[in-house]
């Protein structure tokens, strides 16, 4: 959720894009102070004097999308999460298909083959290039939308990338943690929250 563009603005309180906790994923009425660092980096502002307009249309996440996960059998090949084309196939549905990431806002994929790692894909290289654009990616399973403790996260850093053929794609590292995020039936929601 996004806070609002003017009018009134706390650090706590229970009121939707008017809460500063509740945009964090805080309790309403968890002790907060302008000085820290998750506020400052929420308000964009690293040092010296902070305001509450400092937060006015700020969010969490700089691209959040929902997958509804599907399936489907392609060149022999068991697919699991969404794309929008794999050799002519999809499978699955979001609530935002370009990635608001990149000058280019590209199309993406996030998807597992044979219950896999999930690899993320952004079908370009605009700007900024390469190993680039995004910090954490915070994972919701079964919730469609970024509320709450997210039941994973991955930072980019620690990611194995590549690039090939104008795509970029991240291999999610998903042993462990969020393996098996992709085995579930279709029609389960996995929210995604890029920072």
């Amino acid at each position: 959720m996004t806070l609002a563009s003017s009018g009134t603005m706390s650090i706590g309180g229970t009121t939707a894009n008017r809460s500063i906790n509740l945009e964090l994923q805080r309790n309403a009425t968890q002790t907060s102070s302008m000085g820290e660092t998750d506020l400052r980096s929420l308000a964009g502002v690293s040092s010296g004097a902070i305001s509450m307009s400092n937060f006015y249309g700020k969010s969490l996440y700089d691209w959040t999308t929902t997958i509804t996960l599907g399936a489907g059998t392609f060149f022999g090949q068991s697919f699991r999460g969404y794309s929008p084309n794999v050799g002519g196939n999809s499978f699955g549905s979001v609530t935002d298909s370009t990635v608001d990431l990149y000058s280019g806002t590209p199309t993406f994929a996030f998807y597992s083959v044979n219950n896999g790692n999930t690899f993320f894909y952004v079908f370009d290289n605009s700007s900024p290039a390469n190993n680039a654009g995004w910090t954490t990616v915070d994972l919701y399973f079964g919730t469609a939308g970024a509320t709450g403790t997210p039941n994973a996260t991955r930072n980019r850093a620690d990611l194995n990338y590549s690039l090939a053929s104008g795509t970029r794609f991240w291999d999610m590292a998903d042993t462990g943690q969020t393996n098996g995020t992709f085995t579930f039936l279709s029609n389960v929601a996995v929210t995604l929250g890029f920072k």
